[in-house]
């Protein structure tokens, strides 16, 4: 496999073909690992960082999660307005995140302070919410499959390129497995009002806000709840696990906040992953955000 490439920096002898059958597991199995007791409360940030980074070279590659070209996340609240869904990333902020897939094939969150209160996870098999979907409510299941929904950028685009993008929510894999893919973010639907209202986009229909409380409810019924202790990483298919996070309270000052350190990471249709209906379906690093080429700004992400 081509991404032994990538590991040779990180030698693991014992534990690497461990990481590469639960690799198998995350891509055609149950779609989840958690592992427990990573010192994170020992190690510095940095060694942190490094040896989680170490793991991920044995699942995927790194893709960028923003603008910015940042490939290890840190999901905490740097203040910012979580009303402000047309500018602001939900990650960045306490409040609550419903449920949806990252842009990318595996997300990685190792958690290295916990919330006071809160800020827990959710997680459930898009394959048994699609089934659900079709035996209660066909009509939904149908709409979701239209490509009739925008999803937004956020700003994260180079020249040239629209503030949005359309599809549908439910795809089938190509190739010979057909299996059940999803796309899907309502926030990054529901802040596309700002365009909608300037008429250069449709508005949600009825149909479609109603189709989407569907989802919800149906996800929070199905979904595995867990509560991620300091050292512990959730790793996560996003072809076909869609996951959640309760909001929550910070300690106040002098303790730290709430901090998951955050990979995205890609498995290329060549190397065992999905066929995906995407044109970038066979590229090393598919998925990811789109990274601005205007000169860099200071990573915020990085504090």
């Amino acid at each position: 496999m081509v991404l032994r490439g990538i590991q040779e920096n990180f030698r693991l002898p014992t534990l690497g073909p461990l990481l590469m059958n639960l690799r198998e597991d995350l891509l055609n199995g149950k779609g989840f690992i958690l592992f427990k007791r990573f010192p994170a409360s020992q190690w510095s940030l940095h060694k942190s960082a490094v040896a989680y980074m170490g793991l991920g070279t044995y699942l995927g590659y790194f893709v960028s999660q923003n603008g910015r070209g940042h490939v290890l996340g840190h999901v905490k609240d740097v203040g910012e307005d979580a009303a402000q869904i047309d500018k602001v990333r939900i990650y960045r902020t306490t409040a609550r995140q419903f449920f949806h897939v990252d842009d990318c094939d595996i997300v990685g969150l190792l958690c290295v302070h916990k919330a006071m209160e809160g800020g827990e996870s959710d997680i459930v098999s898009v394959h048994h919410v699609w089934n659900v979907l079709q035996r209660e409510r066909p009509d939904v299941a149908e709409l979701f499959t239209q490509p009739i929904w925008y999803w937004d950028r956020k700003g994260e685009t180079s020249r040239g390129q629209e503030e949005w993008i359309k599809s549908c929510v439910f795809y089938i894999e190509n190739g010979g497995r057909e299996r059940v893919y999803m796309k899907w973010d309502p926030y990054f639907i529901r802040s596309l009002s700002r365009f909608s209202d300037k008429g250069l986009i449709p508005a949600l229909s009825q149909q479609q806000v109603g189709a989407m409380k569907v989802l919800e409810e149906i996800c929070q019924r199905l979904a595995l709840h867990m509560i991620l202790e300091v050292g512990d990483i959730q790793f996560l298919s996003n072809a076909h696990v869609l996951h959640a996070r309760t909001a929550y309270t910070d300690y106040p000052p002098p303790e730290p906040r709430r901090h998951l350190m955050r990979l995205w990471l890609s498995t290329p249709e060549t190397e065992g992953g999905w066929a995906l209906p995407m044109p970038d379906s066979r590229e090393k690093k598919r998925g990811g955000v789109q990274v601005d080429d205007t000169p860099p700004r200071a990573p915020l992400d990085a504090e």
